[in-house]
């Protein structure tokens, strides 16, 4: 009978290997969730609790993310000789060795994102109600020294990603074999966002006189569309809704207001989300509105009927209107404006002519002329128009809207009577 002592010298080194990976992953495991430690990972910025200003760009957040034991080597066995030589005498069991680690860098790191600070058993940060888009990757910042960034793209409904606000809070992690739960993760860290909106400017005619209507446009660098935006003058001790529109994409909004009393008067844009929140009142901007002045540019010699100056447009696509009461009223604008009908799709999108018509509007002393009209019926249609009349022209645009249907007609008309011919 053979003796067992050449298996057993074979079996030693073999329990001892076996030991030290036991070590290993027990050493591992007892991080718990497995917390980066060995190089740690670190939030850079923004830095933790400070305020962000909400935008339509995805929000930039930077960490540290330096290389790392992705994959511990694989073991080296003994050849075949070493073991014979091994048999022929008892010796001490060598050390087992391995062959070099596999290291991970900053592709195997990414960021979660969450409005919870809430984490799994793992100790990692769930994304939440953001879902996929709270599952950031990793760039590497070039030029810098194990540093990477990770962007979260702000939700756009039920509110514009501009008037998001709330706090935010994410973890940078990386994935990792020799983790048990095959991540390893850094401190949460959060962020505070703010509605915000880029540039916004509140625009007024030159001079504006009490009791006209005037337009006041609201420009901005920012999508506001399914906000809405409210145009407020401050009236004895609060501010006071003076016009409202839907917030737009296009960076604009028109109103069409007529202030009463002359003088000094505060006016500001307010822009509400779903529900009125949130309600980020702007910088407020004063405007001088003057008292109506006995001397006008227009007069008796600018009444009567006003066709195209144009002889083609006279005859294709014909504009007419009077103008009466000594050159201080503008009465029944007629035309076709051409006008696009959104569709789900840009291929989709109509084009067709549609009526406008517009009653009256008060011609101002210095010859501006603003109306609006809304048609009755199912269908509401409003139509706009600003210019003004000088020596027996008029000059200006009339625009037309319903829905997702939108149109514009310059106009450049004529006395009639004065047209040759």
């Amino acid at each position: 009978m053979k003796s067992p002592a050449p298996f057993l010298r074979r079996l030693v080194p073999l329990l001892a290997a076996a030991a030290a990976l036991l070590v290993l992953v027990l050493e591992v495991g007892s991080a718990g969730g497995s917390p980066a430690t060995a190089p740690a990972i670190v939030p850079q910025t923004p830095a933790d609790g400070s305020p962000v200003a909400a935008t339509e760009e995805p929000l930039t957040v930077v960490f540290s993310c330096p290389s790392f034991v992705y994959e511990e080597g694989e073991l080296i066995e003994p050849e075949e000789g070493e073991e014979e030589e091994e048999e022929e005498e008892e010796v001490t069991p060598p050390t087992p060795e391995f062959g070099p680690p596999v290291l991970g860098g900053g592709e195997e790191y990414g960021v979660h994102f969450s409005t919870s600070p809430t984490v799994n058993v793992a100790g990692q940060l769930s994304t939440g109600t953001f879902g996929e888009a709270g599952e950031g990757s990793s760039e590497p910042i070039k030029g810098s020294a194990s540093l990477c960034s990770s962007e979260l793209e702000l939700p756009k409904t039920p509110n514009p990603a501009t008037l998001y606000e709330g706090k935010i809070y994410w973890q940078p992690f990386r994935e990792s074999a020799v983790s048990p739960d095959g991540v390893e993760v850094g401190p949460v860290s959060s962020f505070v966002v703010f509605p915000h909106i880029e540039k916004p400017e509140l625009s007024f005619r030159e001079q504006i006189f009490a009791g006209y209507l005037t337009k006041i446009g609201f420009y901005y660098e920012a999508e506001l569309g399914g906000a809405v935006v409210q145009l407020q003058m401050f009236e004895g001790s609060a501010w006071k809704t003076i016009a409202e529109a839907p917030g737009s994409n296009g960076g604009e909004n028109a109103f069409f207001v007529k202030v009463k009393k002359a003088g000094h008067h505060l006016f500001r844009p307010l822009v509400l989300g779903v529900g009125g929140k949130p309600d980020l009142g702007l910088e407020p901007a004063v405007k001088v509105i003057r008292p109506p002045t006995k001397a006008r540019v227009t007069s008796a010699a600018d009444d009567g009927a006003y066709v195209a100056a144009n002889a083609k447009q006279r005859e294709e696509s014909p504009i007419t209107f009077d103008v009466n009461g000594d050159g201080t009223m503008l009465r029944n604008v007629q035309l076709e404006a051409e006008t696009t009908c959104k569709g789900p799709t840009k291929a989709q999108d109509v084009t067709i002519e549609i009526p406008a018509h517009l009653r009256h509007a008060k011609i101002a002393p210095d010859g501006t002329v603003f109306g609006v009209t809304a048609t009755e019926g199912p269908e509401v249609w409003t139509v706009t128009l600003s210019g003004s009349i000088f020596q027996g022209r008029f000059q200006g645009e009339l625009s037309i809207s319903h829905a997702n249907c939108t149109g514009y007609r310059t106009i450049d008309a004529i006395l009639a009577h004065t047209v040759k011919g």
